[in-house]
């Protein structure tokens, strides 16, 4: 038997809290991140609709939530929220847009991946769904983005380094390693073929590595080494069989982050639109009661809501 707890407060801050857990056959305790909900304790003047200096538009009263519109991804989010009873409806298949009947005032728009996490940005879209790579790629930290749940357990992969398996690097089995090279000068740097231009050069710079060019690319990255367009890719990783395929490998400490599809909020939204906690809520009840199901675990949730100063506090007890 296994207790979890689990506490949350976010105070205008990005959300990462533990979960201790302990076992009833063990005295030892493990400690692991958990991003789960969004607690906001923001003030609003009852005429001003403004956060950071930054108005949103009252102009649209209806609540968006962006699905990816093509692919395996939006193939599972689509199976996932039929799980949790929220079947989407589409009077047309060539249609952006949908409902969720079981939701009133939501509006569901089908959108190519990154482009929910711009529009999440710029306020036309509430809630999304994406995989946490596209989210740190193109939200770039942004403060507005809120991961109201961390672990929808579909669209696992890594954005890892990957470099060939010849030549040169046929001994180099690390990122240390590979910075320590003497090749890479300021007129010969490592040259890393990606389509992930800032998490990319981030990642470098984080682990100092100076001499190194980025060069963007979509698609069959893995062919750039052997064609002399690259020396080394970065991209996105499931099984690693494409990369032994191609003659390539993952280094240790060359792992930029590990994914998988996550539920995120607009700070503004869920803060100033009205209707988008409520909706949040009745999402993430829905998504426990499947947990509950497949995972045969328990959650006790206790959800305090102060209106007058739009914060909410959550707390969840599981019994796995």
């Amino acid at each position: 038997m296994m207790n979890l707890t689990l506490q949350l407060s976010l105070q205008c801050a990005p959300l990462h809290v533990s979960v201790k857990s302990s076992t009833s056959t063990s005295t030892s305790t493990a400690t692991r991140s958990w991003s789960c909900y969004a607690s906001l304790s923001i003030p609003q003047p009852s005429n001003v609709n403004v956060l950071n200096g930054t108005p949103l538009s009252s102009d649209r009263k209806e609540i968006r939530l962006g699905l990816p519109s093509k692919g395996r991804m939006s193939n599972d989010t689509l199976e996932l929220l039929k799980n949790c009873q929220l079947s989407v409806k589409q009077s047309n298949p060539r249609q952006y847009v949908a409902e969720i009947p079981q939701l009133s005032n939501l509006e569901v728009w089908f959108q190519r991946p990154k482009d929910i996490v711009r529009k999440l940005l710029s306020g036309d879209l509430d809630l999304g769904i994406v995989g946490l790579d596209t989210l740190s790629e193109y939200g770039q930290g942004n403060g507005d983005l809120i991961i109201v749940h961390e672990a929808l357990e579909y669209g696992d992969c890594r954005l890892s380094l990957a470099i060939p398996q010849y030549g040169i690097f046929e001994n180099i089995n690390s990122l240390e390693e590979l910075a320590k090279m003497p090749q890479w000068t300021e007129n010969k740097p490592l040259r890393v073929a990606t389509g992930f231009t800032y998490l990319g050069p981030k990642f470098m710079r984080e682990n100092g590595l100076k001499h190194v060019t980025f060069s963007t690319a979509d698609g069959a990255l893995e062919a750039a080494p052997a064609m002399g367009i690259a020396d080394a890719i970065l991209d996105l990783v499931s099984s690693g069989t494409t990369l032994r395929e191609n003659n390539l490998k993952e280094i240790e400490g060359g792992t930029v982050l590990e994914s998988q599809a996550v539920l995120v909020a607009s700070r503004k939204s869920m803060v100033q639109r009205k209707g988008v906690l409520e909706t949040t809520h009745e999402i993430l009840e829905r998504l426990e009661a499947h947990l509950r199901a497949i995972g045969q675990f328990t959650v006790h949730r206790i959800i305090i809501l102060h209106a007058s100063e739009s914060s909410v506090w959550c707390r969840f007890h599981c019994i796995c």
